[in-house]
């Protein structure tokens, strides 16, 4: 990360507002656990704006010891001016005994860095109201002024406040967004703004490199009647059915905004209408429906991305079933009820992970038989409800003790009617269950059901904005509140919702802006800011989806995006925004078509081939400001001499002329000046050593010839570079390995010699940065050996300096090279025998290595492509260990020294 953030909280507003005096008695009203953060992030010295990812974590102590709960991750967390507002939820976790909340941020990626000191909470009172006002109080009746200890924390959200209000006040304070003590991180040894603001600085910190995968995979293929769960990190979905039955999956993570798949090796065979848990390490799968009824499963670890079969032949395994129920009690799951064939079960077993054992669930006061019966899991108990018994929609449940094995009524006194596919979630100290449908009409009504009193509460189907008729919805509680979308009503598939608070008994619409297309038979989770839905039916089977975020009644869509196919030998440009790979090879095949991936939403978009160039690899590319400009390469039959201009702003291609364009060639090189790009070099059966000059303005081409005093002998597998007023040409091979060179002024149309006093050695294969007044290359091979060293040259000076060999990378070829302003970052690559997953940082002012984390890095591969982005490196594709190609998605943040400054 390569900015300082400091983060200010404003745990109450002390906001004066007036009101009349009411001389009344007052009543308290039940309070959620959730609540609303607004916090002050400056990134460096400014306020911050864009979009950051935020987690949370509550602590008992300032410093040091264990979390309480958490870390509850908010992604892409929009700020403006410095200010956000987050919605928190911690369960009861506010005995009264102190805590404290730590806060860690990144942007784009590169890794959480963790905010210092903690921040402590402070007690605020609840929000009460006057008992005998009912209705709202309009603004003539209020006079006089509220207390800021009558201001319930999180009542007053940042919608409700002025524009720039918050920020003024701090300011007014004598804050300036900042408090006394705060503490800033700047990247700037002495930062005048904060000095002469008054901050001291205390001393240095070293933020450690890291390694970030970005979107590397597609999302699973489309279905239905899968299974999801949360894991605290990502959405595991797995199974389901389209057309077929399934037994794959993904892992959905939505800070990094990008799925990886579910492997199939040791799965459970292939399914739907089972059941899933999270035991927080795993996701345990059991039973449903493949042609036969199931009653085998499997345990999958995403930390291991491994299975371990649970069979079938355990004693005690409950008989064949689907349409059953699973509820985890955090050290064990227990299954219920369920139809094999045309047998209705109200048996079912509690199975231990740990034991890999399964234990009988009583029937002796067990609710009668059904499918698809609603389970939840309230601490100690699982409470079941609903159903289908073959005759009758059943209204009637029991709650179930598995340390005792016994079961006890769920009352049906004030009880909704009969009904199945409806939505059931835990609040904490009720169940409430709303829609389905009867056999024969689909509900938009429910109830709450308290289990301490054994008595329902009815959620009338005439309260405001209450959703239309629909079943087939997924189950999720935010913490305040059960969020309804989607469904089904006998004729259409629904793409609404609202959410409902039970403390109200009120209904909120969800928004339908950017909201996923129409569906039913999905999956939701909530991953503790947000409801990530997925997949379903909505005429065809989906794999897209959407997460929402209550807090601010907004959708983001959960990537489709697949990364262009796997290959070697492509390219790749920086936009500013993007990285553009195109073309290459797999070993089989050679492409046309290739993918813009942006590190910000972490997506890709396939680029068309319509009006592409043809399939090649060994071509060149170049970024001009506004297109990516293709060139030569080879097709597997011949060399090309032909290319294409790709705007991504209009996402067309168009042809580049032929006409005077250079004889057709592979392993060339080619630079953008800023109004001209020069290919020269290369290999098409004879080694080349001419070149040309082509400007997209014009779309015409200026011959580079090789009758140009001067001109560097022919050759392929070197490198170039563009200074900024001259092209240089250095090294290579043309059946001799070279470590000469030249400069070529297209002003002058001249070439100048490169001196090899002081040169690196002859090779080929190696890379070459421009530092913008030298050019450094590094490493190679010669033949023989496979090379470690390197050389800075100054096309001013025509001199050399050695670049040091002492901490640098083991030698290595088919690496990649990009340079960040101050470092150029060396990785990958091979040497023969071996492929790397390492590299090195080079400082040319310091003249020393710094090694590149291998911690989270990349499988080894060579032949990749990598682009700097301005704050971090992008890798992509490759070829992998076993000789496959790759098509996955790499950043690298590179470590840096920071100044801490604090505010007296």
């Amino acid at each position: 990360m390569k900015t300082g953030f400091v983060l200010t909280f404003i745990k109450r507003a002390a906001l004066l507002l007036l009101l009349s005096t009411l001389n009344s008695q007052l009543s308290a009203w039940a309070q959620g656990t959730a609540f609303t953060y607004q916090g002050h992030l400056n990134d460096g010295a400014s306020p911050a704006t864009g979009n950051y990812d935020l987690t949370f974590t509550l602590f008992p102590v300032n410093t040091g010891g264990a979390a309480i709960a958490g870390p509850l991750t908010n992604a892409a967390t929009a700020v403006s001016n410095g200010l956000f507002t987050v919605t928190l939820d911690f369960g009861a976790n506010f005995p009264g005994t102190d805590r404290w909340l730590e806060i860690g941020v990144q942007k784009n990626g590169g890794g959480f860095t963790t905010l210092s000191p903690r921040q402590h909470f402070t007690a605020a009172p609840y929000s009460i109201a006057a008992g005998n006002v009912t209705g709202s109080v309009s603004a003539v009746q209020l006079t006089g002024s509220i207390s800021p200890s009558n201001i319930g924390a999180g009542t007053i959200t940042s919608n409700a406040l002025a524009s720039g209000a918050a920020a003024a006040n701090l300011a007014a304070s004598g804050q300036s967004g900042v408090g006394s003590g705060g503490l800033i991180l700047s990247p700037t040894d002495n930062n005048n703004a904060l000095l002469s603001a008054g901050y001291v600085k205390l001393g240095t910190t070293q933020l450690g490199d890291g390694w970030l995968q970005g979107n590397s995979g597609a999302p699973p293929v489309p279905r239905y009647n899968h299974t999801a769960v949360w894991t605290g990190s990502e959405m595991i979905v797995w199974g389901g059915f389209n057309g077929s039955t399934l037994n794959d999956g993904g892992r959905f993570n939505p800070v990094a905004n990008s799925w990886t798949a579910v492997p199939t090796l040791s799965a459970p065979i292939a399914r739907y209408n089972h059941t899933a848990v999270w035991t927080g390490t795993e996701m345990i799968v059991w039973g449903g429906n493949n042609g036969a009824n199931l009653n085998d499963g499997g345990r999958y670890n995403p930390t291991s991305n491994s299975w371990t079969t649970i069979a079938n032949t355990l004693p005690s395994t409950p008989a064949p079933r689907q349409l059953h129920a699973a509820v985890w009690t955090g050290s064990q799951m227990i299954v219920w009820a369920g139809v094999g064939g045309t047998s209705y079960f109200n048996d079912g077993g509690v199975y231990n992970p740990a034991s890999n054992t399964w234990t009988a669930v009583t029937t002796t006061g067990a609710p009668s038989v059904r499918n698809s019966p609603t389970a939840v899991w309230t601490g100690s108990q699982m409470i079941v409800w609903g159903g289908y018994n073959g005759t009758l929609y059943l209204g009637d449940g029991g709650s179930y003790n598995p340390l005792s094995n016994t079961w006890a009524a769920v009352t049906t006194s004030g009880a909704p009617g009969g009904r199945i596919a409806h939505v059931a979630v835990w609040t904490g100290s009720q169940m409430v269950v709303w829609g389905g449908f009867n056999g024969s009409a689909y509900l938009n009504d429910g109830g709450r059901y308290n289990p301490s009193g054994n008595t329902w509460t009815a959620i009338l189907n005439s309260l405001a904005n209450t959703p239309t008729v629909r079943a087939y919805v997924p189950s999720v509680w935010s913490g305040s509140e059960m969020i309804v979308w989607g469904g089904y009503n006998g004729s259409s598939y629904l793409g609404n919702g609202a959410r409902y608070n039970p403390v109200s008994n009120s209904w909120v619409v969800v928004s339908a802006s950017g909201a996923p297309g129409v569906r039913y038979s999905h999956t939701g989770v909530w991953d503790g800011s947000e409801m990530i839905v997925w997949g379903g039916y909505g005429g065809s089977y989906l794999n897209d989806g959407g997460r929402y975020n209550p807090a601010g009644d907004t959708w983001i869509t959960v990537p489709t995006s697949t990364p262009p196919v796997a290959s070697i030998d492509n390219t790749a440009v920086w936009t500013g925004t993007e990285m553009i790979v195109w073309g290459g090879y797999n070993g089989t095949n050679y492409f046309n078509d290739g993918g813009r991936y942006s590190p910000a939403a972490n997506t890709w978009t396939l680029l068309p081939t319509n009006g592409a160039p043809t399939i090649r690899d060994f071509h060149t590319a170049v970024w001009t400001g506004s297109q990516m400009i293709i060139w030569g390469g080879y097709n597997g039959s011949v060399d090309l001499s032909d290319g294409g201009r790709y705007d991504p702003t209009s996402n067309i291609w168009t042809a580049v002329t032929t006409t005077g364009a250079p004889v057709a060639r592979a392993q060339h090189t080619a630079v953008w000046t800023g109004s001209e790009m020069i290919v020269w070099g290369g290999y098409n059966g004879a080694y080349q050593n001419n070149g040309g000059r082509y400007n997209p303005a014009s779309n015409t081409w200026i011959a580079v010839p090789n009758s140009l005093p001067n001109t560097p002998a022919a050759r392929a597998l070197h490198t170039m570079v563009w200074t900024g007023s001259q092209m240089i040409v250095w090294g290579g091979y043309n059946g001799s390995f070279l470590n000469d060179g030249g400069l070529y002024s297209p002003a002058a149309n001249t070439w100048t010699p490169v001196t090899t006093t002081g040169a690196p050695s002859l090779r080929e294969l190696h890379v070459a940065v421009s530092t913008g007044s030298e050019m450094i290359v590094w490493g190679g091979y010669n033949g023989t050996t496979y090379l470690t060293d390197g050389g800075s040259y100054n096309p001013i000076a025509n001199s050399w300096t050695a670049v040091t060999t002492n901490g640098a990378p083991v030698g290595r070829i088919d690496h990649t090279a990009v340079w960040t302003g101050t470092e150029m970052i060396v990785w990958g690559g091979g040497n023969g025998s071996i492929l790397f997953n390492d590299g090195g940082r080079f400082n040319p002012a310091l003249g020393a290595w710094t090694p590149v984390t291998t911690v989270g890095a990349p499988p080894v591969r060579e032949v990749q492509t990598a682009v700097w982005t301005g704050g971090a490196m992008i890798i992509w594709g490759g070829f992998g260990s076993g000789g496959s190609a790759l098509n996955d998605t790499w950043s690298y943040t590179p470590g840096q020294t920071m100044f801490l400054y604090q505010k007296p």
